[in-house]
């Protein structure tokens, strides 16, 4: 007998190419398939698609996970996408919505839209924007941070670059810039607890309601209610 969740459970694509350009649109009730070319095989409830050179277009129905690598190139997700997880050495990176993402690149920018859960990213050098998302982790060298609106503990570090972090919530910050101004707004009424000597926040006094760990070596420090 097959079981109801198994049925219910989002199908994994895996997209791969060597340079060039990779649009992905997620569509309720669409089927997979590709424009471009590409070699396709199905397997296990997973969908492998490799290209090599130039433009990649895919459609995934609505809630897939989304597995994409890449060397050179743009990556664009269109629509609501499970899980999310792209690695490329250089591209650029635009995603609408997922449900949970881990972005990782060496170079290019990364904008994404809304995550529902939890929200990574690595970069070495480019610009990092987050709209709205859970628990959000950044890490990047070289280029300017900002989230809206987090909704969960928010850890965010950068060598060389501005950090601004909205939170939705009163959970725990930590944020670092070796240089680079730090701005972090939290809800009206929210109690802070400031611990910018980089403690970890085990003792943040009974009457806060989060730590904000958030430390410039070469920059101003902002912790704002909104």
């Amino acid at each position: 007998m097959t079981d109801p969740q198994q049925e219910d459970a989002p199908i994994t694509v895996r997209i791969s190419t060597t340079n060039g350009r990779v649009d992905v649109r997620a569509e309720a009730g669409a089927p997979v398939s590709s424009k471009g070319t590409a070699t396709v095989v199905e397997r296990d409830g997973e969908t492998t698609i490799e290209g090599g050179h130039g433009r990649l277009e895919v459609t995934v129905p609505e809630g897939a996970n989304v597995l994409v690598g890449t060397r050179t190139g743009r990556v664009d997700v269109k629509g609501r996408v499970g899980h999310l997880a792209v690695v490329t050495e250089s591209a650029r990176i635009a995603v609408d919505r997922a449900g949970s993402a881990d972005v990782r690149s060496s170079s290019g920018s990364v904008r994404i839209g809304q995550v529902a859960g939890e929200c990574r990213v690595r970069s070495s050098s480019g610009r990092v924007v987050v709209g709205t998302c859970g628990p959000v982790d950044v890490a990047t060298k070289s280029g300017r941070v900002t989230v809206d609106e987090v909704d969960g503990p928010a850890r965010v570090h950068c060598v060389s670059g501005r950090i601004s972090i909205g939170m939705a919530s009163a959970n725990d910050v930590d944020a670092e810039s070796v240089s680079g101004r730090i701005e972090v707004s939290v809800p009206s009424g929210v109690r802070v607890h400031r611990a910018d000597d980089g403690g970890d926040g085990s003792t943040r006094p009974a009457n806060c309601d989060c730590t904000v760990s958030a430390r410039s070596v070469s920059g101003r420090v902002n912790v704002t209610a909104r």
